[in-house]
């Protein structure tokens, strides 16, 4: 329930993303977003339509279905409507709204009994045709023939999920009919498992000779997955703590077992699990009831009930605490060699379907662990005994019993007792002294801004939130009454001061069911396990007769085949780019100044939060401060100010505010590829009866910032090592600092920001704040006793603390109007400088470089990115780029990179003065280049079509037309400078494109390109150098 509300624990950003499995990457959406703030405000999307009639069941449909509940939502402003269909008793979900931005998803309790990865494959195979669409992977095409706002699958540790969100009614009839054919009625070809699953092929599929070895996107995909130590913990860890069923087993599946999954089992898998009557169905949005109802019902009606439990049973308590130590690779990419080890304390609590226990948890969970203030803060972090919490830490509630686990890592083996220790001692402290006011105060705080905060798409934040609640309830919408448990918690803490001690000492400190794991690195963990692999496969081999080999080359031949012809779409329903409006309406934004500062304000529906952003001017910082801009920003709220600790100071923020952030952020010229802004974004939002006290804050801050803590520095530092370090597995294409701040959306993404610098100058400036090179410096940083980056700070803030070349932007309702522009010039009046315009900097050294770098990691597979210089956005070719590159994507690497390649995904996306092509967690390494490449001859050749092109063009629209939430609209130009009247153009431009144009743009500015810049992350190979790569060793 919290999951919509709270902003997110600050000391869980990776926990648990082991066990959820989406069908394509997020990075297929994070690379589209890389000029995102170039795209549309959204202000357009605003309904309109008469929401209380869409909770009446037609009278059409009263004979298949009952109404088991309906309730209005005030929480969220939402009609809520529980339907059962009477014959199936398949559960439907209706939330309306006035919102356009509809949602959709069907959930199926998937409950595997073995590590295989049976429903994860599964997952992926559903996608790739079905009776009514009988195309290969109608999942992907529809990518490219919809406007949606959001697609994709995912396979939890107990539930698979199939959601999509999108503006457009004829869209949302269109993906809700592919989605159910594909679920219920999908073709589930052996060619599909063998490409999506697993398969014996020849190494060199073009040498019959060749050795048989192991293939497929899902073996690769979790090879990837668990090479990160952390990741192989959590699902230990999981593993271990409910091993009586299910949550025995990886859902994602163990490499080593994959392999003996038979297509037989997928399909009887299929059989058991996706039917009716194990699903869970959910609509969001302002489409009337009767409209979706059209095709649930038209589905469901096929089907007959089945007698089906796939039901969960409650874990067996223990009688005593247990132990379990697990072993894994070295890391050679952390700081200190001599402390690669973790230990985690790991508690199983009460079901998550108890709403009151569940927020009482998640509430103490958040106590003990989030933020400098947490007694776990306290007494695991700032003695420096591990560089950081262990990414499983935290309540978690995506199980049917919730957990809380107090993890620590990059210890010494030798503390590992000692961690235990102070774990115990904590929480009895806790039991004795229970927790101050103000901290829950802060927490209770928090939730309440995130009932009136809105970020992100809201409808399928809601559906995908409420998923794990549901898998195991029968009452749905329990689960959004969040202000009931609210007040029952303030009535509690009330009428018992010793609630919440009383709470820890039953669900921890008497706890019998407690884990105690931990995990060590072993010398010879890679080459054992590399080895293990090499005797799976001589085994598999060794069993085949003659005609088995002869039938698995067959098969290998037919799958090739079938990859390399061009299927016929046509039966997929599609959104025409007619439907696409010309003309494009942002929001008002008025302009004044206010101390001599220049301000924006755009008055919006923002539900009385008060949204305040400003950018500072950063290009008159030296040269030797430049690489501490990315700490310094992401630190600054975190230092404590004027009378205010740093834990006094968090404290007030969350009691406060949602948040005060600061980040690097870089502004490409919209006419020259030379020139840009570098500036740091202060961002922060607040209730608007608590403007005063959040300017206060900044003005603390602004005002005397606490620079003379070397230790803390050095706490901060090394838990932002750590962090970086533990992305790196996860995403080689993600942003370093995505776990910081989210405005770092706009920079290259790892691989792809190393093949970037070398061909342009923002981008060189982007992998210098925020790339490899950054992540390795980092590590260095976390050597040091920190006075050195003191120094540092301290000159940057005597810098940058200041009205001196800044802008505001804010976001508000028309009441807040006067009352936050008065606070507003007051907390300007009190900055000490004088305002001039932010300016532009002209690289006008930099030179374009033919680079090859290697970053060796010790992953099993590759992240791969070659990119090419091309032109400014404002440039007529920019719109025909950006067309070319979604289909490039579609049409050609995908079935290149991850159908025939075995990667997890690959693609091209066109932006910030630069072409980009990338593949991610890839078997390949210079073979991918080499795609790259034939992608550009496939383009001029005469391939592409006319619907192509259109579908291409969709693809871009999704981006540039996106809803944008009432708190974020009008800041795209205040952060890149886009106008409406630019923006438009581009629209109207990417409209106008034609296959001609793909063809000559790929001529004039790729397929001849003098210089690339090129980047490989991924393991130590040989002969690299001699073919021009430079090797960097991290």
């Amino acid at each position: 329930m919290l999951n919509l509300v709270r902003n997110g624990s600050r000391c869980l950003q990776l926990r648990n993303q082991q066990q959820i499995c989406p069908r394509i990457s997020s990075l297929n959406h994070l690379v589209q977003q890389k000029i995102s703030n170039l795209n549309g405000d959204g202000a357009r999307y605003q309904s309109s339509l008469p929401v209380p009639a869409a909770l009446e069941l037609p009278e059409q449909y009263s004979k298949s279905w009952s109404v088991v509940e309906q309730s209005k939502i005030s929480e969220f402003d939402i009609d809520a409507i529980l339907l059962e269909h009477n014959v199936t008793k398949a559960k439907y979900l209706h939330l309306a709204c006035a919102d356009s931005n509809n949602a959709f998803s069907i959930n199926f309790r998937t409950t595997p009994m073995n590590s295989t990865g049976v429903a994860h494959i599964l997952e992926h195979t559903t996608l790739c045709g079905s009776n009514k669409y009988p195309v290969r992977d109608p999942f992907m095409k529809m990518l490219n023939r919809s406007l949606s706002t959001f697609m994709n699958a995912m396979t939890g540790p107990d539930y698979t999920l199939y959601p999509f969100s999108t503006c457009n009614p004829q869209d949302f009839k269109n993906l809700m009919s592919v989605y159910m054919d594909s679920v219920f009625c999908p073709l589930l070809r052996e060619q599909d498992f063998l490409q999506e699953g697993w398969r014996l092929e020849n190494e060199d599929i073009a040498d019959s000779q060749s050795k048989l070895v192991i293939k497929g996107v899902v073996f690769n995909e979790m090879k990837g997955a668990y090479s990160n130590s952390q990741s192989l913990f959590g699902q230990h860890l999981l593993n271990n703590l409910v091993p009586d069923h299910t949550y025995g087993f990886s859902s994602g599946g163990f490499p080593m077992h994959i392999p003996s999954l038979s297509y037989e089992e997928l399909k009887a898998f299929h059989a058991k699990h996706y039917h009716p009557s194990n699903s869970r169905i959910y609509t969001y949005g302002d489409i009337p009831l009767k409209t979706n109802l059209e095709t649930i019902d038209d589905y469901l009606n096929r089907f007959s009930h089945l007698e089906i439990d796939t039901s969960v049973p409650t874990q067996t308590r223990w009688s005593s605490p247990k132990v379990e130590k697990v072993t894994c690779a070295p890391d050679p990419m952390n700081p200190d060699p001599a402390k690669q080890s973790t230990v985690a304390v790991s508690y199983l609590l009460q079901d998550i379907t108890d709403l009151q226990e569940s927020f009482v948890l998640q509430v103490i969970g958040d106590l003990l662990l989030d933020g400098p203030s947490a007694p776990f803060y306290r007494t695991l972090i700032e003695p420096g005994i591990g560089s950081g919490f262990s990414p499983v830490s935290g309540y978690d509630n995506h199980i049917k019993e919730s957990t809380l686990t107090i993890g620590l890592q990059n210890i010494s083996e030798d503390d590992i007792d000692r961690v235990v220790g102070i774990i115990d001692s904590t929480l009895e402290e806790v039991v004795e002294n229970g927790f101050p006011k103000n901290r829950i105060d802060a927490i209770l705080h928090s939730y309440e801004l995130g009932l009136k905060h809105r970020s992100g798409n809201f409808g399928l934040n809601i559906i995908m939130n409420m998923t794990a609640y549901w898998n195991h309830s029968q009452d749905p919408v329990e689960y959004l009454r969040i202000n009931k448990t609210l007040d029952w918690f303030k009535q509690s803490l009330a009428d018992d001061p010793q609630f919440l001690q009383k709470k820890v000492k039953q669900y921890f400190v008497d706890n019998k069911h407690k884990l105690v794991q931990s995990m060590k690195p072993e010398e010879s963990f890679t080459d054992q396990e590399e080895q293990e692999f090499l005797k799976l496969e001589e085994q598999m081999r060794s069993k085949l007769t003659e005609e088995d080999k002869t039938t698995i080359r067959n098969k290998a031949l037919e799958l090739l085949k079938s990859q390399d012809m061009k299927d016929d779409a046509s039966c997929l329903p599609t959104i025409k780019l007619s439907d696409i409006p010309d003309s494009y309406t942002g929001p008002v934004v008025n302009r004044l100044s206010l101390a001599g500062v220049p301000v924006q304000t755009s008055l919006q529906p923002t539900n009385q939060v008060a949204y305040f952003r400003a950018l500072l001017d950063t290009s008159e910082v030296p040269s030797d401060l430049k690489t501490y801009l990315p700490l310094f920003s992401s630190f600054l709220s975190k230092l404590g100010a004027k009378h205010l600790s740093y834990q006094d100071l968090d404290t007030q923020i969350e009691l406060n505010t949602g948040g005060l952030s600061a980040s690097c952020h870089l502004a490409e010229s919209l006419t020259d590829m030379n020139s840009f802004s570098d500036t740091m974004l202060l961002s922060s939002y607040c209730l608007d009866g608590k403007i005063d006290e959040m300017f206060n804050l900044w003005t603390m801050i602004f005002e005397d910032l606490h620079l003379n803590d070397a230790h803390r520095i050095s706490t901060l530092v090394k838990m932002s090592a750590t962090n970086a370090g533990n992305g790196i597995a996860h995403s080689g294409h993600r942003n370093r600092f995505w776990f910081l701040t989210v405005t770092y959306s706009l920079l290259p993404l790892y691989a792809m920001s190393t093949a970037a610098a070398a061909v342009n100058p923002v981008s060189a400036m982007a992998d210098k704040y925020s790339g490899m090179d950054f992540v390795n410096l980092l590590s260095s940083l976390a050597k040091q006793d920190g006075n050195m980056i003191l120094q540092k700070f301290q000159a940057l803030a005597k810098i940058l603390l200041n009205k001196n070349s800044m802008k505001v932007a804010l976001n508000m309702t028309e009441e807040c109007n006067d009352s936050f522009l008065k606070s507003t010039e007051n907390f300007l009046n009190n900055l000490p400088g004088n305002s001039g315009s932010i300016q532009t900097i002209q690289a006008a050294d930099f030179k374009k470089t033919d680079a090859k770098i290697h970053h060796v990691v010790p992953f099993p597979i590759n992240f791969t990115a070659q990119s090419i210089a091309t032109v400014p956005y404002t440039h007529p070719d920019c719109a025909a780029l950006r067309v070319l590159a979604s289909v490039l994507s579609s049409k050609y690497l995908h079935t290149e990179i991850r159908e025939k390649g075995g990667a997890y995904g690959g693609g091209a996306t066109a932006g910030s003065g630069t072409f980009t092509f990338y593949s991610y967690r890839d078997p390949k390494n210079l073979e991918t280049f080499s795609v790259y490449r034939e992608s550009l001859d496939w383009a001029v050749d005469g391939n592409i079509t006319n619907q192509d092109v259109e579908e291409g063009q969709l693809r871009v629209f999704q981006k540039l037309d996106e809803p944008v939430q009432p708190g974020y609209r009008g800041i795209r130009e205040f952060l890149s400078g886009v106008d409406d009247h630019t923006f438009n153009q581009q629209r109207l431009r990417v409209k106008a494109v034609t296959k001609d144009d793909l063809v000559r743009v790929t001529t004039e500015h790729l397929i001849d390109a003098p210089v690339s810049g090129r980047a490989l992350i991924g393991p130590a190979q040989t002969g690299l150098e001699d073919l021009g790569w430079t090797t960097k060793r991290n």
